[in-house]
């Protein structure tokens, strides 16, 4: 488990595109300062390798024949565990350019900025088809931002959408072979086991393509998800001869 907490002038995590991550105002860079695009406030990481006590040699079934053995002995599981905090998020100015040429900057606040934020699977949209959300009234949650005036650079970070939590598990079964040293291993690895889905709150990732719609001037999807952080559920299988 680690909590920890990254502050900075600008950032961008490894999923962005190459633009993120700029000053606006380089005349005042504070303007900027806030918790990091991959800020986590808690993270949960977990590996394990466990071999199962049954078979010859083994707690249980120590002495079992070769029949007995080849079925029960020889299994182990092993598996990786990750679960974090809702990674920030911002909210875009819109094609607006009150302080610098060519990056649009953030949205400035008026109001109390919404604080129950994360993902909201079935929200209504305020315009159009609902749909995950980051927020659970994207309607209500767009009245606090306004645009940015000249010289200031928006807040940066000021919210919080879904975290990361993914299960991954190996179940390897192994054959000792009727040769000295020889061994077989057939192996099934099961990717986000709980077939979670997380989404993701970046603006943009690698491929330039918008992961969650937070531009107040595209209003009617404000908040929309359309990307995810995880991967569906898929599975492996593996065969090792070891000589």
């Amino acid at each position: 488990y680690t909590l920890g907490k990254s502050i900075d002038l600008a950032s961008f995590p490894e999923n962005s595109q190459s633009f993120a991550g700029l000053i606006i105002n380089t005349w005042a860079p504070e303007q900027m300062r806030a918790v990091s695009e991959y800020d986590m406030l808690h993270q949960f990481n977990g590996h394990f390798v466990a071999e199962l006590p049954f078979g010859r040699g083994q707690r249980f079934g120590a002495s079992m024949g070769p029949v007995a053995n080849a079925v029960l002995g020889g299994w182990q599981l092993s598996g990786i565990y990750r679960h974090t905090s809702g990674l920030p998020a911002r909210v875009g100015n819109g094609r607006n350019w009150p302080t610098n040429w060519n990056i649009f900057g953030f949205a400035t606040p008026k109001g109390d900025i919404p604080s129950k934020t994360g993902a909201f699977k079935n929200a209504p949209s305020v315009v159009g088809n609902g749909g995950p959300n980051i927020f659970a009234n994207p309607a209500a949650a767009l009245e606090p931002f306004e645009p940015t005036r000249p010289g200031q650079s928006g807040i940066r970070n000021p919210i919080r959408g879904d975290g990361y939590l993914n299960m991954d598990l190996g179940i390897s079964k192994n054959f000792v072979m009727p040769w000295e040293g020889h061994s077989l291993q057939f192996r099934t690895e099961i990717f986000n086991l709980m077939n979670s889905t997380r989404f993701d709150p970046g603006l943009e990732s690698l491929d330039n393509e918008v992961s969650i719609s937070l531009d107040l001037t595209n209003s009617g999807t404000f908040g929309k998800y359309s990307r995810t952080l995880t991967n569906p559920r898929s599975m492996a299988f593996g065969l090792r001869y070891t000589f």
